[in-house]
């Protein structure tokens, strides 16, 4: 009896699996990530489903998401092949969305219009599937992806931002001079978004890089400033840091956290001639 309600159970979550996995891959299907070098980008479609299709199955709950662990452990060559089957859908669902270029700008306009409504509703589970599905209409709306960003960044879920902004980046260098890619985006703010991002992950050399990317093409934006001497301050490079805030200084004198700054900077001394004294 035991063993008939477990395969029963198996049954039953692999159905769960497969209805949700059919589900997500269509929206993301036709999303044409190759067009960008690296592998991280050529990736960045199977990341994004499979970071829902967990989402969604952690809703589940109860027994059959225990189940599901299991499955997980013990049937992963199975899941790996049905997901490899469901790649394959891929064709079909390019023909059989065939429309004309006016008609899917008029569905991306409806779209973006939803998103933004849901966002303003704090419904982000809605948002985020209507900016995906913008994306497997247009895999170079820059603004799609950049809503994107900006809303896992908004729920602090910081390695989908990274990844998406990453894209969004790439994409942004290599259509810079395309007005009908970039629209009213800019790149350095793209850089500066990115590098918010890596700090809160830790990466500092990273966030280090990108703002000064963004410093690059903007040298006295005073919000990228401000941003590379904090950068500068927490990894105790005070000759960096010194030179930030005498630009700062100077980009924005009336700024009332110079004095904090200055503060903090004079701290970072102390503790080097301190680490020298010993």
């Amino acid at each position: 009896m035991l063993t008939i309600i477990s395969v029963i159970l198996v049954l039953l979550c692999l159905v769960v699996i497969l209805t949700i996995l059919f589900k997500k891959f269509p929206v993301l299907a036709i999303l044409d990530v190759n067009n960008l070098p690296g592998d991280k980008e050529a990736k960045f479609k199977e990341k994004i489903i499979k970071q829902r299709v967990e989402r969604d199955l952690s809703k589940i709950g109860g027994p059959i998401a225990k189940v599901f662990l299991f499955l997980n452990n013990r049937f992963s060559d199975f899941l790996n092949s049905a997901k490899s089957r469901l790649k394959k859908v891929k064709s079909s669902y390019k023909i059989n969305t065939k429309i004309s270029w006016s008609q899917r700008l008029k569905m991306i306009r409806e779209l973006i219009s939803e998103a933004e409504t849901h966002l303003k509703k704090e419904n982000l589970g809605e948002a985020e599937e209507s900016l995906v599905e913008v994306i497997s209409l247009d895999d170079k709306n820059l603004k799609a992806f950049l809503k994107l960003a900006d809303l896992y960044d908004h729920q602090k879920k910081w390695t989908e931002a990274r990844q998406t902004y990453e894209y969004a980046l790439k994409l942004a260098r290599k259509h810079k001079d395309d007005s009908s890619v970039m629209g009213d985006s800019n790149l350095s703010e793209i850089y500066w978004s990115l590098s918010l991002v890596l700090r809160e992950l830790d990466d500092l050399n990273g966030a280090y890089e990108n703002i000064q990317e963004a410093l690059d093409l903007e040298p006295n934006n005073p919000r990228y400033l401000d941003l590379i001497l904090d950068l500068s301050i927490i990894k105790k490079d005070k000759e960096s840091a010194l030179y930030y805030l005498e630009k700062l200084a100077e980009v924005n004198p009336e700024n009332n956290k110079l004095a904090d700054l200055s503060e903090k900077i004079s701290e970072i001394e102390d503790t080097v001639e301190e680490s020298e004294n010993k």
